[in-house]
Order: C-alpha cells, then structure tokens, then sequence
C-alpha cells in the first residue's frame, strides 16, 4: 500500500488577494473610457429623465409658490401698506382735481394766433396716452389743451396732478398684481380649483411613474448589453483570480459613476428649461416667489432618484456576470 509523498501530497488553498477599492474604482474608469458610446447611451438615458423629473417637480414648486402668495398677498403687512398709500394719495389728489376743474373753466379760449399747447414736449407724452395710462383726467384732452393753450400756468398744476396720479396708478397696479397673475395662470392652463389642482398632481404622478419605469427599463437593457459584451473580459478577470464580490463591485460602481454623472447633468438642464420657462411666462413673479426650500429639497429628491436608479439598474446584470463560470465566460462568442 502506498503512501503520498509531501511532494505528491495536494497543496492547500492559499489566502486570496482582495484588489483594494481604488484599483476598482480604476479599472471601472477605464472600462467606461473604452466604451464610451455605451456609457454615453446609459447617461443619456438617466439626464432625460432626471430632467423630466425636475422640470415637473420645479413647475410645481414655482406654481405652488405663486398659488401661495396669490392666497396671502392681500393679507401681508406690504400690502397693508399699499392701502394706507392708495388711500392718503386719494385724499391728495382729490382737491387737486377740483381745482384744475375750476381753473380750466374758468381759463376761457386762447387766442387765434397762439400755438396750441404740445403736452408731448412739456409732459413727455400727450393727453390721449395719459388716459390710457391712469384711466381718467381731470378733464377731456380737447379740453385741457385748450385751457393750457390760453393759461400756460396750468401746466404746473397739472404736472403736480400728474405726478401724484402716476403715483396712484403704480400702487393700484401692485395691489392689483395677486388678481392679475391668477389670471394669467388661468390663460396658461395652470390649475387654481382645488379639484382642478388634484386632478393635475395625479396626472403628474402618473407621468414620473412611466418616465422613470421608462428610464429603468433603458438603463437595466443597456447593463445586461454592456455584460453580454465583456464575456470574454469577465472570464480572464476569474481565471486571474478575481473574486465574485469584486465583479458585482466593478459593475456598481461603473453605474455608478454614470449615474452620479447623468444625474447632474439632467439636474442642471431640466432646472434650467424650467426656470426659463416660467420666466417667460411669467416674468418676475415667478422669480419674487420662488420657493427655493422647496427647490433644495426637489433637487436633493432627484439626485437620490437618479443615483438609485442607476445603481438599482445594475444589481441584476452585475450579479449574472459574477455568478458566470469562467470558462463558459471564454467559450462565449461575442
């Protein structure tokens, strides 16, 4: 009977190396440099959606943020303000126009070879776009370029008039502007019923739901691609030792560069397009009642959304390429 020999004896299992975190994280760098167009197609995949879903979530913030002021404006200390200065600007005008009143009676007609009064030079505009502009005068134009032609001394009355009118109707606008900006909402199609407001967020919520079951879909197909195409790569990496723990972690963070990548980029645009959008829509209410603590917080939202769909997206094909053999991995044709 024989016995083994140590030098036929079977050797042990030696202790296996563990690549650190750095040399994954290199080695996942330049699988994406190598296969730039896929990547690109994995990252242009999550910028579209994390720009749908930030440009929706940005609308909403900006249009929740005027419904808000439209409901408390008049309520504020600002507009209690307004009031007060509408209301002591009435009381200064009022005498101011029973004057003129009486003045432009009493002011007669000029004379046949006296130039007519031009209120364009002496005001900067004439009568008719005066009373576009305030509403009403103190008299008709034919009137008060009549008066002012025979008495130029009216002129500076009614310059004072003006300039305390112009006053009035600049208040009047703003306290007007809660009213005004509720309508254009109306004409741009926002929501401002309660049920009108319901209805569209359900909508909403329908519409991120596909977009980014739509973007996962792409991402997980282009993951399973990028796995089918590095058989071969999977296999050596094995056979030289590398263990399944460091594929599943090569995979991860290669999507995960992508996704950190698209994710901000997709941030950027679709806060971009939406912030451009209400602004010519709006103007500068939509900027005087930006929300912006509802902004951060749509902002950080989205990149959580973007980071962990990426990644989610990848945990299945980086767990079928850990779990290959290494020699099917090589016999594979790809």
């Amino acid at each position: 009977m024989s016995t083994l020999t140590p030098s036929s004896a079977p050797l042990a299992v030696q202790r296996q190396i563990t690549l650190p975190m750095s040399k994954a994280v290199e080695i996942a760098y330049k699988s994406i440099r190598l296969r730039l167009s896929r990547s690109l197609l994995v990252t242009s995949g999550i910028v579209l959606a994390l720009a749908f879903l930030i440009s929706i979530q940005t609308s909403d913030a900006i249009t929740n943020g005027m419904r808000r002021w439209i409901a408390s404006a008049q309520q504020s200390p600002h507009f209690i303000e307004l009031r007060q200065r509408r209301d002591g600007l009435d009381e200064k005008i009022r005498p101011m126009e029973t004057k003129l009143r009486d003045e432009i009676t009493r002011a007669g007609k000029p004379n046949k070879d006296q130039p007519p009064f031009d209120p364009a030079k002496r005001f900067g505009q004439d009568f008719e776009a005066m009373k576009r502009q305030l509403g009403e005068l103190p008299s008709s134009p034919a009137e008060l370029t009549t008066a002012m032609t025979a008495n130029p001394a009216l002129a500076d009355e009614f310059d004072r008039w003006l300039s305390a009118a112009r006053q009035r109707h600049e208040v009047k606008q703003e306290l007007t502007a809660p009213q005004q900006l509720e309508a254009q909402m109306k004409a741009n199609g926002v929501p401002t019923t309660e049920t009108e407001i319901a209805s569209a967020k359900l909508q909403t919520r329908w519409l991120l739901a596909l977009a980014l079951l739509v973007a996962f879909v792409g991402i997980l197909n282009a993951m399973l691609m990028s796995v089918t195409e590095r058989f071969r790569e999977i296999g050596t990496m094995k056979c030289l030792g590398a263990l399944d723990s460091f594929i599943i972690k090569l995979f991860l963070i290669e999507s995960l560069f992508q996704g950190g990548v698209g994710t901000v980029i997709g941030i950027v645009v679709g806060l971009l397009l939406s912030l451009a959008a209400a602004s010519a829509s709006y103007g500068a209410a939509a900027w005087s009642n930006l929300p912006w603590a509802d902004l951060a917080i749509a902002v950080l939202i989205s990149f959580a959304v973007g980071v962990g769909l990426t990644v989610a997206g990848a945990v299945y094909p980086a767990w079928q390429a850990a779990r290959m053999q290494p020699i099917e991995a090589m016999r594979v044709e790809t």
